[in-house]
């Protein structure tokens, strides 16, 4: 059967954003056309490719035709998931209409990829207090940050360092973004919502339960009540700070006992782009100079702080090479101070500018990310 030249031309599309690398596909109705955009390490690129007006209804016909959306439906939001043929990718689809057309972004995930702490690529002091908090029998560890800064990412890796042969681990996510072995994953949605998951997943005697997001009081009385009851629970919440996640469970009804008791961890997190070693070059005075005074601090050593080239090698793509994440964390013995009233000392005990920080001297990242994760 022979294939259309607008399926060809997706097809093209998703073997570009995999080979380059990219997190998403972005197709985007314009007054005159189409535009393709690729998200490559966390920033939108110029168009791949623009196409005319007298092409959009096809192509976006086509699209919907090879991701399993609707063809007949229009003006309404869609979602769906699909794999592609020759590709160790599945897409998570979503479609929305716009002023020019049905807009669709599809998600790259990568169906062959490994987790592991050792993976994140993280410093010491900061693999350490990840490390502890799943060593824990019981209670709630969380992380914050925003959309597309690899909260899902770590939480798997911790998963993955749970012994899953003699654990029992469920999993609640919106949706199920990869499969993985050893582990019962639910997918949640608008007919089952987290609290309702949840409250069931208890009945099912878990060892280890990963809920994909605390967004309401009930859903976080019912991970802290888990918690006291002998459960280890991993979770998001949306918060920019690890300090603002205390407030933030608090503000969803958690007394200050509960947090005391329960809360093992909390972490924030963000992604920054990981220097390309070839092409990158040494951070000027001038700039090391303005960094330090944004953040409060002088360095001690310049020689190894390093700048982006955004010219880019062919080793890379406009300067970088991938996206390392910095978090910061507030460990059990500083929640269980804050708890107590005690606010002599600053909360975090890894701040993202710090974690930033580390990243930077050791050269893998630019000097002026350590102003930027804030």
């Amino acid at each position: 059967m022979t294939t259309s030249p607008f399926t060809e031309l997706f097809q093209k599309a998703v073997k570009a954003a995999y080979d380059l690398n990219a997190s998403d596909i972005h197709i985007e109705p314009t007054r005159t056309g189409v535009d393709i955009r690729l998200r490559v390490f966390g920033e939108m690129q110029a168009p791949w490719k623009q196409l005319g007006l007298e092409h959009k209804t096809s192509f976006i016909s086509a699209v919907k035709a090879e991701t399993k959306l609707a063809i007949g439906v229009s003006g309404r939001a869609q979602d769906s998931r699909c794999s592609i043929d020759g590709l160790p990718i599945d897409l998570r689809v979503s479609l929305l209409p716009t002023l020019f057309g049905e807009t669709i972004v599809l998600r790259i995930l990568d169906s062959s990829r490994e987790f592991g702490i050792d993976k994140l690529m993280v410093p010491n002091s900061t693999l350490s207090g990840l490390m502890q908090s799943i060593e824990y029998p019981s209670g709630v560890v969380l992380i914050s940050g925003p959309t597309g800064s690899g909260k899902t990412t770590t939480l798997y890796s911790l998963l993955c360092k749970i012994d899953r042969t003699r654990k029992k681990i469920i999993t609640l996510e919106d949706p199920v973004e990869y499969v993985i072995h050893g582990i019962s994953q639910v997918r949640v949605g608008p007919k089952v919502s987290f609290a309702d998951a949840l409250r069931a997943v208890l009945r099912q005697d878990p060892d280890v339960i990963l809920v994909g997001e605390i967004r309401d009081e009930e859903t976080a009385s019912l991970a802290f009540r888990a918690a006291a009851t002998g459960h280890l629970v991993l979770s998001t919440v949306h918060a920019n700070s690890a300090a603002d996640v205390i407030g933030r469970l608090e503000n969803l009804g958690i007394d200050r006992d509960s947090l005391r008791d329960n809360l093992r961890f909390s972490a924030a997190q963000r992604l920054v782009p990981k220097l390309c070693r070839s092409c990158s070059k040494p951070a000027t005075m001038a700039t090391i100079c303005r960094v330090g005074e944004a953040a409060g601090f002088s360095f001690d050593h310049t020689d190894s702080l390093r700048m982006r080239a955004t010219e880019g090698c062919s080793d890379c793509q406009a300067g970088v090479i991938g996206r390392l994440p910095v978090i910061e964390y507030i460990k059990q013995a500083d929640i269980e101070r804050h708890a107590r009233g005690e606010t002599s000392k600053p909360l975090a005990t890894l701040s993202l500018s710090d974690a930033a920080l580390e990243l930077a001297i050791a050269g893998l990242i630019d000097v002026r990310e350590v102003m930027n994760v804030g």
